[in-house]
């Protein structure tokens, strides 16, 4: 297993090296740095959230549908900032269109977007978990099994907004998890023992990731379109 350091500046700021490129280090998967006054640019956004949805494919056919939700919600933000991309340069700003547009209620963009963050909160939760029974100090071997992180994402994220047959699905993508080493193979592009350095740019990743998501939870919360977490 790879044991090399990555040096990571900013999150998001990592770069390939030679032999040690992943799927994480590719600058259009970055979540962007936020404006001084706070905000999230979008084109970056929705290439990072575009990111995600494609990795959602490393955790194995069983999460098609979620892969699917995801992309969908991507879509339909997209579609919202293609009409005008300088007047909704900044999320909070296509949020704000959608809104008066549609009378103060959501429109196709704003409840995508809404569903789209959920999906990200708990894509989010995924990775941290990953992360953290990576580096928790026991054996990797023992910690292969991903689907007590799935089920702990899951708990923290999506299932509070889930129907009784949603969360009966959901089961069933929790024991179908693929180990941890299936999926970092295919985040190092296929290639053998970077198991360490796809780790350390999926960490690089997560800060950024945390903090747009957090940005964009609170803005839907203070335009009374989301509640808070219980």
């Amino acid at each position: 297993m790879a044991t090399a350091q990555v040096v990571c500046g900013e999150p998001g700021d990592i770069k390939d090296q030679p032999g040690h490129e992943t799927y994480f280090a590719k600058p259009e998967h970055f979540f962007p740095h936020l404006t001084e006054d706070g905000k999230i640019p979008t084109a970056q956004f929705l290439s990072a959230c575009q990111g995600i949805s494609d990795f959602v494919s490393f955790l194995g056919t069983t999460f098609t549908l979620v892969r699917k939700d995801i992309q969908g919600n991507v879509d339909k933000v997209r579609t919202r900032f293609e009409k005008d991309q300088e007047g909704q340069k900044y999320l909070q700003d296509l949020i704000d269109a959608d809104l008066a547009e549609h009378g103060g209620k959501f429109g196709i963009a704003t409840e995508g977007l809404l569903w789209l963050k959920r999906g990200l909160q708990f894509m989010l939760e995924l990775l941290s978990e990953m992360v953290a029974a990576y580096n928790n100090g026991q054996p990797h071997a023992k910690t292969e099994d991903l689907s007590a992180a799935v089920a702990t994402a899951y708990a923290k994220s999506l299932k509070r907004h889930h129907g009784f047959i949603a969360k009966q699905a959901f089961k069933v993508v929790t024991m179908a998890v693929p180990y941890r080493h299936t999926i970092l193979k295919a985040v190092a592009l296929g290639q053998e023992g970077l198991d360490d350095v796809c780790i350390h740019h999926i960490q690089c990743h997560l800060d950024n990731f945390r903090l747009n998501v957090k940005t964009l939870v609170d803005y839907y919360i203070s335009k009374s379109l989301d509640t808070p977490d219980p």
